[in-house]
């Protein structure tokens, strides 16, 4: 697996892009974001690694996976939502395997559908007068 560097790097030229623009873009140096590609600097701050994701059309998890951070939006949103912490606690404590997380991401977007759904439904019996 290749490291933070190496996949900005790999996304980098995906793109298309040159050191320089992609720095331009990213609002840092070039010299810092040659620095990052050869491992010869951490990985950057979490507002970096989300510019960088943006302009590179990455995923930002998986950048701050590689970072080895946790964006500071999702630590907030677990802060603040403790019955999301549970249901991860409980993911983890059972062991759920790859395919059964997914089967729970696929239960929670039906669950959504059926709500949202449920809301139109709703709205839309209502007379208007």
């Amino acid at each position: 697996m290749k490291n933070f560097g190496e996949t900005i790097r790999d996304l980098r030229v995906a793109q298309d892009l040159g050191l320089r623009e992609t720095a331009t873009l990213v609002r840092i140096s070039p010299a810092y974001l040659s620095r990052i590609e050869r491992g010869k600097e951490s990985p950057p701050r979490p507002e970096i690694i989300k510019a960088l994701a943006k302009v590179l059309a990455a995923d930002p998890d998986v950048l701050f996976r590689l970072s080895s951070s946790t964006d500071p939006e999702v630590v907030e949103f677990l802060h603040d939502r403790p019955e999301v912490m549970r249901l991860l606690h409980l993911i983890m404590n059972n062991n759920f395997t790859e395919e059964e997380v997914e089967q729970l991401h696929q239960q929670a977007n039906c669950i959504k559908i059926l709500s949202i759904n449920s809301a139109d439904i709703l709205t839309n019996s209502n007379p208007t007068p």
